[in-house]
């Protein structure tokens, strides 16, 4: 929990559901945290996170891990078993925001997952789905990540020798960029919700974000 002089933080008693790994959808629940949510993080058996192995790792811990998940209570379930997809959604009905970015609809949708089926365990659930084309375009179907979202929306054409061939961005640009679109946006679902009581599902296509950039 972050450090304070004793006020409430702004997010002190919201809790977040948070299915992300790496940074697109980690670095949403970051800021939230940061702001007092109560972060529980799932992740799945072996190797939890993909980003637990990335450099710098030093006594068998990430710096990069560390860095987009403290703060966060992590939990481990193997979605792909009953059980384990059971506690899940168990957990859905006691928080108030779901994160996401598994990458294509299909994945979440064949374990009961989406956004219409969590409806019906908690209608005034918030969802905030980040993938690369987003959850209902004509490229919903395909998965992507930073370097993609930068080469589709031009950015890598903006970028390096402008005699050279594209080059991408030396940060994770696409990555940041979309997970601060997605923490602006809950901010406001959630005031939404306060005013009218009703939920939403937040659809965060990263070559958005990109295009947004321009």
């Amino acid at each position: 929990m972050p450090q304070t002089d004793g006020r409430q933080l702004i997010l002190e008693g919201v809790k977040v559901l948070d299915l992300t790994q790496y940074l697109a959808g980690a670095g949403v629940t970051r800021m939230m945290a940061e702001l007092g949510a109560d972060i529980i993080k799932v992740e799945l058996p072996d190797t939890g996170d993909g980003s637990r192995s990335l450099p710098v790792v030093i006594d068998g811990r990430s710096a990069w891990f560390v860095q987009h998940n403290r703060g966060k209570k992590s939990l481990c379930i193997d979605w792909n078993t009953d059980a384990g997809l059971q506690i899940i959604k168990d957990l859905v009905p006691h928080v108030d925001v779901v994160t996401e970015n598994t990458g294509t609809p299909e994945i979440l949708a064949k374990r009961g997952l989406d956004y219409d089926s969590l409806t019906l365990l908690n209608p005034g659930i918030v969802m905030a789905s980040v993938s690369a084309f987003g959850r209902h375009s004509a490229y919903s179907h395909k998965t992507g990540y930073d370097y993609i979202a930068q080469a589709f929306s031009g950015l890598m054409h903006m970028t390096g020798d402008p005699d050279g061939p594209p080059q991408f961005v030396g940060s994770a640009i696409a990555d940041t960029g979309s997970a601060v679109h997605a923490f602006a946006a809950l901010g406001y679902a959630l005031f939404h919700r306060e005013r009218t009581g009703r939920g939403q599902h937040l659809d965060i296509a990263m070559v958005d974000c990109m295009f947004h950039m321009h």
